[in-house]
């Protein structure tokens, strides 16, 4: 009987716990994809790289 009164007692609590999780997970989504759409302009725009030299090359 404990244990049931102890689990009624806890759903609430690992409600909030999933609702934070969430939350945090969409905070992670609002930063992350303007900085991939501006990565990706970045890696768009950046002059390519000269070809190394066979003094560059570690193969």
């Amino acid at each position: 009987m404990l244990k049931i009164l102890l689990g009624i007692a806890a759903s609430p609590l690992i409600a909030v716990v999933l609702f934070c999780i969430g939350l945090l997970g969409a905070a992670a989504h609002l930063v992350a994809m303007p900085a991939l759409f501006l990565w990706e302009r970045h890696l768009e725009r950046k002059p390519p790289r000269p070809p190394r030299g066979p003094e560059d090359s570690a193969s």
